[in-house]
């Protein structure tokens, strides 16, 4: 199961955490996207694995290797991961908009989950209850923590109802949301953030 972990402070875990699923995680991953300098957290590669851990999507012993590992590849593996971040972006940004997504943002998309998939391979399961566990091969690569991203993309496109993915209301915000609530009638990113600075924006308006 994803597992996602609650923000502990922006120097502990820079992270916006409002998405409801690690793919629109991920996409939220660029703070402050509206703004003319909006704040990049994943800028390294470290940041990526950080990331992939606390949004539950790996390990933290495969994390913990992961980090040990020679550094030559990783801010490849980084940039990577921001384009496939865009990609995902600008496909959920097209639903928001109810326009078609662009056939290239979803072959880049269609590739990526396509390496993930062959980066897996199945291995006897012990303990489990199944028959077989999968596991990465090779079990450190350094692309590990965007594959997982990258079948987490696929979970989120393919099995969550269209519906359901939701940007904040706020003119300000960019930040994309699974909607689970009852009813369906979530606005806001964040009540106590974007919902009361619309909430105050609206009653000054209102007042005036």
């Amino acid at each position: 199961m994803m597992e996602h972990h609650a923000k502990q402070g922006r120097r502990a875990d820079p992270f916006e955490w409002s998405g409801g699923h690690p793919a629109l995680d991920l996409v939220n991953t660029l703070d402050e996207r509206p703004s003319p300098s909006p704040i990049e957290n994943l800028a390294t590669y470290p940041d990526l694995v950080r990331f992939a851990v606390l949004a539950g999507l790996i390990d933290r012993r495969t994390a913990a290797g992961l980090q040990r590992l020679d550094g030559r590849s990783g801010p490849l593996v980084a940039t990577r991961a921001r384009k496939l971040r865009e990609h995902l972006h600008d496909v959920v940004a097209a639903a928001n908009s109810r326009r078609p997504a662009r056939q290239s943002d979803l072959d880049a998309l269609s590739a990526a989950i396509q390496a993930a998939h062959v980066a897996r391979t199945l291995v006897v399961a012990s303990p489990s209850p199944g028959l077989v566990n999968r596991r990465w091969s090779p079990a450190l690569s350094p692309e590990i923590p965007l594959h997982a991203c990258s079948l987490a993309i696929e979970c989120l496109l393919v099995d969550e109802p269209r519906k359901r993915i939701r940007k904040c209301g706020a003119t300000d915000c960019d930040v994309y949301y699974l909607d689970t609530s009852k009813g369906q009638r979530r606005q806001w990113c964040s009540m106590k953030g974007c919902g009361n600075r619309e909430k105050q924006r609206r009653w000054r308006c209102a007042t005036r």
